[in-house]
């Protein structure tokens, strides 16, 4: 099957708004000649900061592939083979539990505490049908950890029932982490940006 990438709609939506917002402050700035001596530090911080909203907000995702899933975080990323995978949790977040370490999906957070009160008992009921006990209101269709746990639980599913993952290797089979250095990069100039344009003003 092909793979598939999952990053968060909400902050793609959001990140969007962002950059419209620091791209329009920063011309208007460059268009007043007058005031640009004492906010001459604008656009640089405008670009830090869109550099930030780059890495915290866009950058993250899932990818699940017939190998395991990628998790990919803000600094570090993850590669899951299916004989590592234990269990799946959405309780603050997409949770991956292997025998050594549980790895959270910065791209998949649970919803709100408003989100998870308007949920009806209808849907969790449905999920419940489904095979998903002790459904969270992180497990909800159209949350961003429900949607990616839902895409994860299908692969894992669909592997297992094809015999295509082997099971009892749990323990012995490595998850590998290593980090992202376009992204740290990315923070490091965003974050260098953002100090500059404070000392500028």
């Amino acid at each position: 099957m092909p793979p598939v990438v999952f990053r968060s709609m909400f902050n793609r939506v959001l990140s969007v708004l962002a950059w419209l917002l620091l791209a329009g402050v920063a011309v208007t700035t460059a268009l007043s000649p007058g005031a640009f001596p004492a906010l001459r530090g604008v656009p640089v911080g405008a670009a830090g900061i869109a550099a930030l909203v780059w890495v915290t907000l866009w950058a993250p995702y899932v990818r699940v592939d017939d190998d395991g899933i990628r998790v990919a975080n803000i600094f570090l990323e993850h590669t899951i083979p299916w004989a590592a995978l234990i269990h799946v949790d959405t309780q603050y977040s997409l949770t991956l539990h292997t025998p050594r370490k549980r790895i959270r999906a910065t791209a998949a957070p649970a919803p709100g505490q408003l989100t998870a009160f308007r949920a009806t008992r209808a849907e969790k009921r449905r999920l419940g049908k489904l095979g998903t006990t002790g459904v969270r209101p992180g497990d909800l269709p159209g949350t961003d950890s429900g949607s990616a746990a839902e895409l994860v639980r299908d692969r894992w599913e669909t592997l297992k029932v094809a015999g295509r993952i082997e099971a009892g290797i749990a323990d012995a089979t490595p998850v590998t982490t290593h980090a992202r250095p376009i992204e740290i990069a990315a923070f490091a100039l965003g974050t260098a940006a953002l100090i500059a344009a404070i000392l500028m003003v």
